[in-house]
């Protein structure tokens, strides 16, 4: 029994090894390598980049709530809570910033926001889940600080003008965001961005670089070298509170030179869903509607317009409450726009639905608030070639706007001793009529081979149906004045002349006078990186084909080093005096009612310093 038992074991193991010698020789001379399920997911942070990088989670990382698309979708469909519409909410460029914000460099570029995740971890929760999940809040921002020089002259085509003898002002500027982002779970997120700019020197450019909004200070130092710090408000001070140091715009802007900083609130939201079907976010944000570059009529929403001479800056959002229900390819949004709001029945309901159809797409909307003009609202997004093509309009049934014509008493200006008063304007309202405001533009972007930079060409046209034809001399100029003197309305009556229920006549506000012409035209011509070098240029042209002003302004601009560069370029206004872009400053008041206001050239020197993403 015994020998029995050990042929049989001496049968298996010569089996077990001739198995083994017969796999051996199957096998290749080199053992293969395990294959690492993540090795794609998790790449090696040093290793040199490729071509063509593929990020295995570029779909499940559109956005923490986004839901799983084709990858012929990618191209025209937007995360649920960025989507098209929502381009500058809190990642303001759909097209490269799916996951970061204009304002920074991307979320997930920095090294203290790179989780690692165990193979353990990953396989209970999912990668795509614990890569979206954050143990505690992020925290990041943008910093830039700026020394521009600029020497101003005035009196251009006439005997007065003197190249010798430019105006000259150098005004430093630090402006920083910080921003927080935190996620405790994939269908809850909080984000916050706060804003801080400061400035110092001549008072009118201090003034034009502090943004609207938030709260600014003005920096004063007595005689003992003691500072201190005051409010500045576009408001008088406010009489239940006598005790307040308040001062008014007007007063800052009439000092020789100032120092303010202002400090604001951006963004403050918070976004989550309900069963991956509806998306929702509350708090302020900016919302993005419209697709027009220098104008964007359909914008109704934020509440602030593009800048034409920055059109890339940062906007100011009101506080809304979105709901957002993807379908397919397609958006459905509905909003409720709480800015301001004292009654209930104040807040304003916007709804707007996108559609992709093939390359191209289409957006409809429209707005109520019951104190304001109903409005329908149209975009569009196509391509023909290589060229991008963008429209948007809107029309309103009745106007927000306060308009002006001349009085039929011109007595007050002609027997005004100081000149001030040219024209008597009479102001008034218009609720009972269709207006319609529309834009059309194409952009053109080609990089060259051989590190040779890239190329951007925009061009865009706007028709301002709630705007003048131009048929009124001088008409622009005498509603600035009357902008900052109501009381020179023709329609105001004297105390002791008031008729039983007599309102004032409605005010004019400085909206009321931007956009005055009915015809406008933009372009803009970018070289970044020239011929593969760090020389970049620019020009920029804004008409306003109603009144024939407009302003060029061309710009150099050569990285030095990391983290400094220059910049060179002029900038020149043309049209007659009191046109729209002649000399906006002096239209609107600054320098006195004997300020030059014909065309003006500037040439501006600039350092940027320190600017960066952190």
């Amino acid at each position: 029994m015994r020998q029995a038992l050990l042929s049989v074991l001496l049968l298996l193991c010569l089996g077990v090894s001739v198995h083994a010698q017969e796999t051996e020789e199957a096998a290749p001379a080199e053992a293969a390598e395990v294959e690492d399920p993540f090795a794609d997911a998790f790449p090696e942070p040093f290793a040199e980049p490729v071509d063509e990088p593929v990020d295995p989670f570029a779909e499940a990382f559109l956005d923490p709530f986004a839901e799983p698309v084709d990858d012929e979708e990618l191209d025209v469909l937007d995360d649920p809570f960025t989507a098209s519409d929502e381009a500058s909410d809190d990642l303001e460029s759909s097209e490269d910033e799916i996951i970061s914000f204009e304002d920074f460099d991307s979320m997930f570029e920095t090294g203290d926001m790179i989780e690692v995740v165990d193979e353990e971890t990953a396989a209970q929760a999912g990668a795509a889940d614990e890569f979206l999940l954050s143990e505690g809040v992020e925290f990041g921002g943008k910093f830039n600080g700026s020394l521009p020089m600029s020497w101003d002259y005035e009196n251009l085509y006439t005997s007065d003008f003197d190249i010798l003898s430019p105006t000259s002002s150098l005004t430093p500027s630090v402006t920083a965001d910080l921003f927080f982002d935190a996620r405790p779970n994939t269908d809850y997120r909080v984000f916050g961005k706060l804003g801080f700019t400061t400035a110092s020197g001549d008072a009118a450019t201090v003034a034009s670089l502090i943004p609207e909004g938030g709260l600014t200070f003005e920096q004063t130092t007595d005689e003992d070298g003691n500072i201190s710090f005051q409010t500045v408000n576009d408001e008088d001070q406010d009489p239940n509170n006598p005790d307040q140091s308040t001062i008014t715009q007007e007063d800052v802007e009439g000092d020789d030179t100032a120092t303010q900083i202002n400090i604001s609130v951006k963004e403050l939201f918070a976004d989550f869903d309900w069963d991956d079907k509806l998306y929702f976010r509350f708090g302020k944000s900016t919302i993005k509607w419209g697709v027009g570059y220098f104008w964007s009529p359909t914008d109704v929403l934020n509440l602030t317009s593009i800048d034409v001479e920055d059109p890339t800056a940062d906007r100011e959002g009101p506080v809304s409450f979105k709901v957002h229900y993807p379908f397919d390819i397609h958006n459905l949004y509905l909003y409720l726009i709480t800015e301001n709001v004292e009654e209930p029945l104040d807040t304003a309901v916007a709804v707007k639905g996108e559609f992709v159809i093939g390359d191209s797409e289409l957006g409809i909307g429209a707005y109520y608030q019951r104190d304001l003009a109903p409005r329908l609202v149209g975009t569009v997004s196509t391509s023909i070639g290589d060229v991008a093509i963008f429209g948007e309009g809107v029309a309103s049934w009745g106007s927000d706007r306060v308009f002006v014509r001349p009085s039929k008493d011109q007595s007050a200006a002609e027997e005004d001793e100081e000149d001030d008063l040219k024209i008597v304007l009479d102001t008034y309202k218009i609720d009972d009529r269709l207006f319609f405001k529309g834009t059309v533009g194409a952009n053109y972007m080609y990089d060259f081979d051989d590190e040779g930079g890239s190329l951007m060409l925009i061009g865009q046209y706007y028709y301002n149906g709630e705007g003048y034809d131009g048929s009124t001399p001088g008409l622009l100029e005498a509603a600035a004045h009357l902008s900052q003197n109501a009381g020179d309305n023709g329609l105001t009556l004297p105390a002791g002349e008031q008729p039983e229920g007599y309102e004032d006549p409605p005010e004019v506000g400085t909206g009321d006078i931007s956009g005055f012409g009915q015809h406008y035209a933009g372009a803009m011509v970018s070289w970044s990186s020239i011929l593969g070098t760090d020389l970049s240029f620019s020009t920029l042209a804004i008409v306003n084909l109603t009144d024939l002003s407009g302003m060029v302004i061309p710009t150099f601009s050569y990285k030095l080093i990391d983290y400094l560069s220059m910049s060179a370029g002029m900038r020149l206004t043309f049209g007659d005096e009191g046109d729209e872009y002649t000399n906006p400053a002096a239209l609107f008041g600054l320098g006195g009612a004997d300020a030059w206001k014909g065309p003006t050239m500037s040439f501006t020197l600039a350092f940027d310093v320190g600017g960066g993403s952190f």
